[in-house]
């Protein structure tokens, strides 16, 4: 459905309820299509959204560094927002944080996507990983 501004797409959307409260948000829309928003919090904790909604070239990617000790519950906050066929997500992994110390994660399967690529690097003497998954929707075929 329709948004007329920026701030009525970040509440219909379901944006608004990923970030925690206390940020400050500036959202945009753009013409013709798209959307973006920027949200900081006190400290360092940072949410970026962009959004290009076109038939031949739908994109929306979501990133953050807000710490906690798991991601699950945002993922899937995300996925309920955004409804995509399939996703990727990039995970920087510091094992002497809280959600770094439980190792990667990566569920064969998350709200009826299933996992059909995992990249996993390690640097820094192990002190560090990098993990790349891919998800696609039930039976979506993979290009």
């Amino acid at each position: 459905s329709f948004s007329a501004t920026a701030r009525e797409a970040t509440e219909r959307s379901g944006i608004s309820k990923l970030m925690k409260d206390g940020h400050v948000v500036h959202d945009h829309l753009f013409e013709p299509c798209g959307y973006s928003m920027n949200g900081v919090a006190q400290g360092d904790a940072y949410w970026t959204i962009h959004i290009t909604p076109e038939a031949h070239c739908s994109y929306a990617s979501f990133e953050t560094n807000y710490k906690c000790g798991a991601y699950e519950e945002l993922i899937q906050g995300i996925i309920a927002v955004f409804k995509p066929g399939r996703f990727t997500t990039v995970e920087h992994i510091d094992f002497a944080s809280e959600a770094g110390n439980r190792g990667p994660q990566s569920p064969a399967d998350c709200m009826g996507h299933r996992l059909a690529n995992r990249v996993l690097c390690d640097f820094c003497d192990g002190a560090y990983s990098i993990q790349m998954c891919n998800y696609v929707k039930g039976g979506e075929a993979e290009n």
